[in-house]
């Protein structure tokens, strides 16, 4: 059963089709960061099935179940960028430019994958 004081199942499932595949791992670091963050995160992508993100051409990240985008900017960006780091996240995208209301931080915990970079990588939208 999925519970826990921060994160509701709806933020963390997939817009389309309402599916909950998500690292309990994952889970357990990103209310790690929200304790430290001591503020509310707004989860924007959880979770995405493959059809989502084919829909959007989004990369497959979010499939896994180890990837979310948290709605943040400025000062508190910085914040969360510096303890998702400590937390161990390996892959953080950062988009911090255009309105504020649209502004984020991608989080994943994935390992190195067959072809990519090396980890940990940061890199902007």
């Amino acid at each position: 059963m999925f519970k826990n004081a921060y994160f509701t199942k709806a933020e963390l499932s997939c817009r389309c089709c309402g599916k909950l595949h998500f690292s309990d791992d994952m889970l357990r670091r990103l209310i790690r960061v929200r304790e430290r963050f001591n503020k509310p995160m707004v989860i924007t992508s959880g979770y995405r099935c493959r059809d989502h993100c084919a829909s959007i051409g989004s990369t497959m990240t979010h499939t896994t179940g180890q990837a979310v985008d948290v709605s943040v900017s400025g000062g508190r960006a910085y914040e969360l960028l510096g303890i998702a780091i400590e937390e161990g996240f390996t892959g953080i995208g950062v988009k911090q430019h255009g309105p504020h209301g649209g502004r984020f931080l991608h989080l994943d915990d994935l390992g190195a994958i067959s072809g990519e970079r090396i980890r940990p990588t940061v890199w902007s939208y």
